[in-house]
């Protein structure tokens, strides 16, 4: 009975290395396949339906948290110089869900805001060039507009998009989201071409958004 216990023992130990290597074969291309995709970055997730790469997720993540991070710290000089902070107590209206049309050529770019204003109950639907846009808004009581400014079609599509929507209805907030020299040096002439703010940061985009009731 010892020597047939010790004969288990040892076809027990045996046996996990076994089927290991049972394994390993059996599956041996889609772990080198999940191997080799993780080396290239290939894995995807998905944000407000758009399918993203690791590092194009990571480069979105990055640049919010910066963008965040540089606006916490002017929110903080500015209180450091103020004296006294008075604080609002009025009731604060109920908000409601707002549709929202965001025009833009590359909408996987805008994942995380998207994703952002879907999380607070909003309605956002994307438009990839004017021509739809302006479509998608004739059809539909938006109450905002978003668009980025150089599209294929238009290197001041944003504006060109701005004045036709004041034509239509000139009292719908509309906001251009773009890169850094747009918004600094094509800013006049969009507040002359009726927008409502041009920024190149998300969290600005979504503090000045009118998301709530009578904004």
């Amino acid at each position: 009975m010892e020597s047939l216990s010790k004969l288990i023992t040892a076809l027990s130990s045996l046996a996990w290395p076994a089927i290991f290597g049972f394994f390993l074969y059996k599956f041996h291309k889609p772990i080198k396949t999940l191997i080799e995709s993780a080396r290239g970055r290939k894995f995807t997730i998905k944000v407000a339906g758009n399918e993203l790469t690791m590092e194009e997720a990571s480069e979105q993540q990055r640049k919010i948290v910066n963008d965040v991070q540089s606006r916490l710290a002017a929110i903080e000089k500015h209180l450091e110089r103020k004296e006294e902070i008075s604080l609002n107590t009025e009731a604060q209206p109920v908000a409601r869900s707002k549709r929202i049309l965001w025009v833009d050529d590359t909408p996987k770019n805008n994942s995380y805001l998207v994703a952002s204003l879907q999380e607070m109950g909003h309605i956002v639907d994307i438009a990839l060039d004017t021509e739809e846009g302006i479509r998608k808004f004739e059809e539909s009581p938006y109450d905002i507009v978003i668009s980025d400014m150089d599209r294929p079609e238009d290197k001041k599509a944003g504006i060109t998009l701005a004045r036709t929507i004041q034509t239509i209805r000139s009292d719908v907030p509309y906001f251009i989201f773009c890169g850094g020299w747009a918004a600094k040096n094509l800013r006049e002439e969009s507040l002359s071409a009726g927008v409502t703010e041009i920024t190149s940061s998300g969290t600005t985009l979504l503090s000045r958004l009118p998301l709530e009731n009578g904004s």
